[in-house]
């Protein structure tokens, strides 16, 4: 089964996480094969990603270890034509400043609001948002009088325009009236959030920022927020700062027996140009 209660400890082993949630759903092991451009992965779990993605709005925790596939599937999912994604990589220290924070969400909220200018003002007009954001309200340039002279981005900055974003979009079931795929939004390696929250300024801001997901997926129905992480203790963490459980975790796990073997008979035997002849070398 793909989804289950979790109150069971998750089977384990080197590649597995193994602490156990106390709620959500267990996806088995994605992997992608290294140095192809083939994605291993049973349709089954293609299909249960997508139907998550298309009911109402959530807060997804996708966990599992480093190189697992987590971002490859999410990726995979997300990016078949039936969502907008959104994506940003806290690898590369996106959300450890108030200015990469801002520069990040507008840089993939920017050329969604732009590509589908005419059907925001369609929304405006019929009351499904409180405004437009149009070039100057999305991408704030906190400068003086003096071009030059730049001031930093401040964590107020980072606030109103996480505002200005959630105010100028329509509960996302209004894009299937237009027949446009909706907005997701993907933050990769999300535990890095928490080097933001190393400063007293910073941890006030991280909390605004959950927040404002919280109000995005579950109370408003905007779109769906997936954070993925490869620290088994992630979403307690979240929890904990939220105070409230409002995320859904999903665990990845092991390959199934039967999935371990394709994987090692297509994907890894013709590495070394061998081929599987007597199926007893597997080795459990």
């Amino acid at each position: 089964m793909f989804v289950f209660g979790l109150t069971k400890r998750l089977p384990t082993s080197v590649s597995c996480i193994s602490n156990t949630l106390r709620t959500g759903r267990v996806a088995r092991y994605i992997t992608q094969v290294t140095r192809e451009k083939t994605f291993f992965i049973r349709k089954r779990e293609l299909v249960k990603f997508k139907n998550a993605f298309s009911y109402d709005p959530e807060l997804h925790v996708v966990l599992g270890p480093p190189s697992t596939g987590k971002t490859a599937l999410i990726h995979e999912v997300t990016s078949k034509g039936d969502f907008n994604p959104l994506f940003i990589n806290c690898r590369d220290g996106q959300f450890d400043t108030p200015r990469r924070i801002y520069n990040s969400i507008s840089s993939q909220f920017e050329p969604f609001f732009k590509k589908y200018t005419r059907h925001f003002k369609k929304l405006l007009e019929q009351g499904e948002v409180s405004y437009t954001i149009n070039d100057i309200q999305l991408k704030v340039k906190p400068f003086g009088v003096d071009p030059f002279n730049v001031r930093e981005i401040t964590s107020n900055d980072v606030t109103e325009l996480f505002d200005n974003i959630g105010n100028a979009l329509p509960n996302w079931t209004c894009w299937k009236g237009y027949d446009i795929p909706p907005p997701i939004l993907v933050i990769d390696e999300a535990n890095m959030f928490s080097q933001l929250g190393s400063s007293e300024n910073g941890e006030v801001l991280l909390k605004s920022i959950l927040n404002w997901m919280v109000v995005n997926t579950k109370e408003k129905g905007r779109f769906h927020i997936v954070l993925t992480s490869s620290d088994s203790f992630f979403f307690d963490w979240i929890v904990n700062l939220l105070h409230i459980p409002h995320a859904t975790p999903y665990v990845v796990g092991d390959l199934s027996k039967e999935e371990a073997e394709e994987y090692f008979e297509e994907h890894v035997l013709p590495r070394f140009g061998m081929s599987l002849l007597n199926p007893s070398i597997y080795m459990y």
